[in-house]
């Protein structure tokens, strides 16, 4: 026997939910929700576990919606930005230094300088770095 205190951490919706009842099922396992057992034999309780999977994917889909209308108001308010460059964008337009590709030690000069690794110099010196 198989127990779970909540339905919708069992599965996140319906297709996943009747994937593992099934094989459960298959493999004569009893599925217990909190102190309840179902049968999946029983027409009611097939009926009782399938509609858990579907609040349970319903719930799923609501929390994903509320997550991302408040990142969408966090972000017109300027709070999610998601990760800030080492560099300021002042810093990364100031004219790259003039430095010999083949000299790895002109890379970690200038990264010693601005406080950053070398692969951040890189990408601004071959302008391959995102523009914030």
């Amino acid at each position: 026997m198989l127990t779970t205190t909540k339905f919708d951490r069992f599965a996140r919706n319906m297709a996943e939910a009747g994937e593992i009842l099934t094989g459960l099922r298959e493999r004569d396992v009893l599925f217990g929700l909190g102190n309840s057992i179902y049968d999946w034999n029983d027409p009611f309780g097939k009926l009782f576990l399938q509609t858990l999977a579907m609040v349970a994917e319903f719930e799923a889909n609501l929390n994903h919606l509320r997550t991302r209308e408040g990142m969408a108001k966090a972000r017109a308010r300027g709070q999610l930005k998601g990760r800030q460059p080492k560099l300021s964008l002042a810093a990364q337009n100031h004219p790259p230094p003039i430095h010999d590709p083949d000299d790895d030690s002109s890379l970690a000069d200038l990264a010693d300088e601005y406080s950053v690794g070398h692969s951040t110099i890189h990408r601004i010196v071959s302008g391959t770095a995102p523009k914030t």
